[in-house]
């Protein structure tokens, strides 16, 4: 019999940003699970597994908790006559436990960052609660974390499945020519990508290029919004080199920005993992990163990629100026970087282990 499996996801926000699910949605069709999708509102990528027959729903959860969503839920629950259900985004774990409630299904959870926390009252509405069958952790350093959260008798619902990509899935990627970026052809090109937040370190990228070389020539790409947007401009400004930096907000295809850069950075105090840095690893683009949380452990093998110290410019600095200066051998790092994605942290392999998942809690 196959396993009926309701996956909430919201991968109706852009195409790239979502790509991981929607694959993995397809990867457990083909070894026969039967999934009906829950994500916000229709787009192409939504209307598209609809037309392979995939059952789509749409609830927008605007709310932590509300009747309406609860009910709505319940409803799609009953007449998929789902056996578990499985949640990869925050905003509709606590609506979902609550329509589960007097249903005989199981409740596996994603989790990819380093901000849960015991003390925090609605995590045990959320992700620490006791009717989650399976927390999934994006990481080593994420599931370590997850485990220190949970009581002691709790804490062998852990497992950490990466959320698994594949280069192929980018080989397409038409980057953005220097020309429409104002970029001329000698200028050492960074990217960094993420929502403007403290925690994604991005001061330290403004502080770090004022201490390159005078003799650097050089681009800041940053894509994202956020809260902290006035704050990261404002620090741009007071950088010594504001005209170094181009902040482009929002944008649909980070990835073909990307992949015109000569080197990506993500400054981040505290990272699960990292879906830009995964993109970019598949891009095969040489990679810097901090050493806070879980992002560290994609350069385990130490010639794919640099790793610095977290929260400190002075170090940013000098690991940027030694890419600038070792330029001629990025693509060598690039490759292997891409090459790790394809070897540890592919998209089979997170298929094969969410399958095998499924298969322990359903027997």
């Amino acid at each position: 019999m196959a396993y009926r499996v309701l996956f909430i996801s919201d991968i109706s926000l852009s195409p790239f940003t979502t790509i991981a699910d929607r694959m993995l949605i397809r990867g457990l069709r083909a070894r026969g699970v039967e999934v009906t999708v829950v994500t916000q509102r229709p787009t192409p990528e939504t209307v598209e597994l609809g037309s392979e027959g995939i059952r789509v729903e749409y609830v927008v959860f605007d709310k932590k908790i509300s009747r309406v969503i609860i009910s709505r839920l319940r409803g799609i629950i009953d007449s998929s006559n789902a056996d578990l259900i499985h949640v990869t985004f925050g905003k509709a774990m606590t609506n979902t436990l609550m329509a589960a409630r007097g249903r005989k299904v199981k409740i596996i959870g994603y989790y990819g960052s380093l901000s849960l926390h015991w003390h925090d009252p609605s995590a045990w509405l959320a992700f620490l609660n006791r009717r989650i069958d399976r927390l999934i952790c994006a990481s080593d350093a994420v599931e370590a974390h997850a485990k220190r959260q949970l009581p002691p008798w709790r804490r062998n619902r852990t497992v950490r499945i990466s959320r698994g990509y594949n280069p192929e899935w980018f080989r397409d990627i038409e980057p953005v020519t220097r020309d429409a970026m104002g970029v001329s052809e000698d200028e050492f090109l960074i990217c960094t990508v993420g929502i403007l937040r403290k925690v994604k370190g991005i001061r330290y990228l403004t502080e770090a290029a004022g201490l390159l070389p005078k003799e650097m020539p050089f681009r800041i790409i940053m894509i994202g919004d956020g809260t902290d947007s006035p704050d990261t401009m404002r620090l741009a400004a007071e950088s010594g080199v504001p005209e170094r930096f181009i902040h482009k907000g929002h944008l649909k295809n980070p990835p073909a920005w990307m992949a015109a850069c000569d080197l990506y950075v993500q400054p981040s105090l505290s990272e699960g993992l990292g879906r830009a840095i995964t993109e970019a690893m598949c891009l095969a683009k040489p990679v810097i990163v901090t050493d806070g949380g879980g992002a560290k452990e994609l350069f385990a093998r130490g010639d794919n990629g640099f790793v610095v110290p977290r929260g400190s410019a002075p170090a940013l600095a000098r690991a940027i100026t030694e890419c600038w200066k070792n330029r001629d051998s990025l693509a060598a790092t690039g490759a292997k970087a891409r090459e790790t994605v394809t070897n540890e942290f592919n998209h089979a392999e997170t298929v094969r282990r969410t399958y095998e998942l499924y298969c322990e809690l359903l027997g």
